[in-house]
């Protein structure tokens, strides 16, 4: 019996100075440790393979409703982007995280610490099916036939926008928000927990972001009208909200040319797993953007102009690029309408996912906002 307990606390030892040694050695790998996990977090998703196979098929249809801005394809690409500092002139000023953000992320820390955590986040880049279309460094992904229309990006950049800009002084941009409550996480942490997602508070959802676009293209002089009314009390009649919105400005300015919608994507992985697509500018944080331009086909009507937006897009999205390189997802074009039609310059904006944080999807509206001022002052102002 003696024997037995000393074999038995020799055991209990050996087992504590086997946990100590790897607490002690985590650290040092923690990159390594990082890479298994997301590895084993995209083998655990066994679509991935389908549909790799499936983003490759030229004709390649989105089946999902009008209405359905988030896409849920599962598909990994290359892990970050980066852009160095000489894609930014104005990094020094960009970069600066606002007073009252630190604040909420301070604010933030001590519940994390509390939450339980729902699901692990990836940084991985994302595509989500579709053909994808190059020229020049410009991507489209086009989910419509190729037969009922191929994007010819060489020849859109040619033909250029009609956008003219005649008074800088009146209002020529409306920013608003179709699904106004999506929000962002605060802390940048590895995982994401339940209120993460939603809020009501401008100060911590897509309206706070919208601040600093806006923010951007004020001190670049242009008016800007930003509508902060939440739309999507009853998501499903989200756009049908807004675009009352929209037509009242419209109506009340008809000096605006340029609308956009602006929100923020949803990625997740049926291992809960969520991606918030990254982007590192003057070595800081970003969360990768993509445009939305619809299109009249299969269920979508009475958008016959739908080109002119596709063309202005290809416009803003080859400024980004030139600025803040590996920023941009690439343009999503599909059967879509939404508001798009009230303009020949609308866009919907998808700034990061619900797991990038509030910080980062921030920072790239400030980025957004100085490159769209800076093409709309080179082309469009006269």
């Amino acid at each position: 019996m003696k024997k037995q307990l000393v074999v038995f606390f020799s055991n209990i030892v050996i087992i504590l100075g086997c946990a100590g040694i790897i607490i002690n050695l985590m650290p040092r790998f923690d990159r390594e440790f990082n890479i298994l996990a997301r590895g084993a977090a995209v083998l655990s998703s066994p679509d991935s393979a389908a549909e790799h196979f499936k983003s490759n098929i030229t004709d390649y249809i989105d089946t999902g409703s009008e209405n359905n801005t988030n896409a849920h394809v599962e598909k990994a690409k290359e892990v970050f982007n980066a852009a160095g500092s000489e894609d930014s002139k104005d990094g020094s000023d960009l970069t600066e995280t606002p007073a009252d953000i630190v604040k909420l992320m301070k604010a933030e820390k001590s519940k994390y610490k509390k939450s339980k955590a729902l699901g692990k986040t990836s940084e991985e880049a994302y595509f989500g099916g579709g053909t994808l279309i190059e020229y020049n460094g410009l991507e489209i992904q086009s989910k419509i036939p190729s037969k009922f229309y191929k994007p010819d990006i060489k020849s859109l950049l040619e033909r250029d926008s009609d956008l003219v800009i005649g008074d800088k002084s009146k209002p020529s941009v409306l920013v608003y928000h179709s699904h106004t409550t999506e929000a962002y996480s605060l802390i940048d942490t590895g995982f994401y927990i339940k209120s993460d997602a939603r809020s009501d508070d401008p100060a911590r959802n897509v309206v706070r972001v919208g601040d600093e676009l806006v923010k951007e293209l004020e001190r670049a002089g242009f008016k800007v009208i930003h509508d902060t009314v939440i739309h999507d009390r009853d998501y499903n009649s989200s756009y049908d909200e807004s675009r009352k919105s929209v037509e009242k400005y419209l109506e009340e300015y008809p000096s605006i040319e340029v609308t956009i919608d602006l929100h923020r994507d949803d990625i997740t992985y049926k291992n809960k797993t969520k991606v918030k697509p990254t982007a590192l500018v003057n070595d800081k944080k970003a969360a990768r953007m993509m445009i939305i331009s619809g299109c009249e086909y299969g269920k979508v009507k009475n958008f016959p102009d739908w080109e002119y937006n596709l063309r202005f897009d290809l416009q803003v999205q080859k400024k980004l690029n030139e600025k803040y390189k590996g920023l941009m997802r690439p343009i999503l074009f599909s059967q879509r309408k939404y508001n798009m039609y009230e303009t020949h310059n609308s866009f919907l904006l998808e700034i990061g996912t619900d797991t990038n944080t509030l910080e980062e999807a921030c920072y790239s509206a400030r980025l957004f906002g100085n490159a769209l001022a800076e093409l709309m002052n080179e082309k469009y102002v006269k």
